[in-house]
């Protein structure tokens, strides 16, 4: 039986070619004496981290990933506050993949009788049953370690696919909103922003790279991908796809092909 990999077998290896995953920090986070060390982590690990204050979330991992840190005291100290709930299924209704981070040993909990084991893990199944994953974590290392792996796998998903299937979409901002998330690295919520932006499909496909930027979450790599995806000769890798379309152009079939003699 193979060795199950290791979730710190998931990061680069020194020296190895790789793309920077892009994290965002929200900045009140990120001013926290735990997210300066996440952050200092993150960077080392050779994230493209940018600090920003976010509506929801304490990072954004992907276009439709949000991730909630919470400790473990954390925690426990809202479970009677609805706020918390509330703000966790606001996150979702806009990054519809989020999910909470829990950081810490649970067992210190049983030193405090004041806390019933109930109402801990009533609340953890609550976030279940809403479809919120909760993700346990040891210290803020871990965590650092977490974001940045789910940075990293984010990324290697949101390689453009060529063939996108999918329920029909019939309404037109729907198809309006599926032409543009079928950009590189654009999710809904980036794809709703450039048509807020631009107006049109027509108007998004044809922005320079320099107008994309002024998009928020449209950084430089985003930017840079997908003007190359849009600019670029379309050139298939296999090659009897080039002379299956030959053989099969009408325009090719019907060139004169000279006498013959």
């Amino acid at each position: 039986m193979s060795e199950q990999p290791s979730l710190t077998s998931f990061l680069p290896r020194e020296g190895a070619l790789a793309e920077v995953p892009v994290i965002y920090m929200d900045s009140r986070e990120a001013s926290t004496s735990v997210g300066k060390k996440i952050a200092q982590r993150l960077n080392e690990f050779g994230a493209d981290l940018r600090v920003k204050t976010l509506d929801f979330g304490d990072y954004l991992v992907g276009s439709d990933v949000a991730i909630e840190r919470k400790t473990i005291f954390d925690f426990v100290g809202t479970l009677t506050k609805r706020f918390l709930f509330d703000q966790i299924l606001n996150m979702r209704s806009v990054y519809p993949r989020s999910l909470v981070l829990l950081e810490g040993y649970m067992g210190v909990l049983r030193r405090f009788s004041r806390v019933r084991p109930e109402s801990i893990y009533g609340s953890l199944f609550a976030l279940a049953q809403c479809g919120v994953p909760v993700v346990p974590t040891i210290d803020h290392k871990d965590s650092a370690i977490f974001i940045f792996t789910a940075a990293k796998q984010l990324q290697k998903e949101s390689k453009p696919s060529v063939i996108r299937r999918g329920e029909k979409r019939k309404s037109l901002s729907d198809m309006q909103l599926y032409a543009v998330a079928g950009l590189p690295r654009v999710g809904r919520t980036q794809a709703t922003k450039l048509l807020f932006k631009f107006s049109t499909v027509r108007r998004v496909f044809s922005a320079s790279k320099q107008e994309l930027m002024e998009v928020d979450r449209i950084g430089s790599q985003i930017a840079d991908v997908i003007t190359e995806v849009l600019d670029a000769p379309f050139k298939p890798e296999d090659e009897s796809v080039n002379r299956r379309s030959a053989e099969e152009s009408p325009t090719l079939r019907n060139v004169p092909q000279g006498n013959q003699s």
